[in-house]
């Protein structure tokens, strides 16, 4: 029988939460252009309605729901071991293309997802 993967609890800013954001449905949106081998585009559209969720209180179907907090508000985001590897990959993924075409501060968020999330999953092992 399958065990539930472990939830990981990290904690970053608004501002990096929506970089992470914006980084995982740019990789959707090339998934669903070049087809969608490793089914990308689920994985990544359930850790963006997670983010939702969690920290813009997003309801579908309720006006005024799903307002991100001030981007220097620090929130915890709850996903599991699989899902921040992947937003760990795709920030780094997107951070390299940021930088890429001149778009450095971009890329330096996403850097710094991508080692934060990297981290606390190191330490979430130990």
């Amino acid at each position: 029988m399958d065990q539930p993967e472990k939830v990981v609890s990290l904690r970053m800013t608004t501002r990096q939460w929506r970089h992470l954001d914006g980084a995982l449905d740019s990789e959707i949106s090339v998934a669903a252009e070049n087809g969608d081998p490793r089914q990308i585009v689920s994985a990544a559209s359930g850790i963006r309605r997670a983010g939702w969720d969690q920290i813009a209180h997003w309801v579908p179907d309720v006006a005024g729901s799903g307002d991100w907090p001030p981007d220097d508000e620090e929130i915890v985001a709850h996903l599991s071991r699989g899902d921040w590897a992947l937003a760990a990959e795709c920030a780094a993924h997107w951070a390299a293309v940021a930088a890429s075409v001149g778009h450095e501060q971009e890329a330096a968020v996403l850097r710094g997802v991508q080692a934060l999330v990297a981290e606390g999953l190191t330490a979430g092992s130990a």
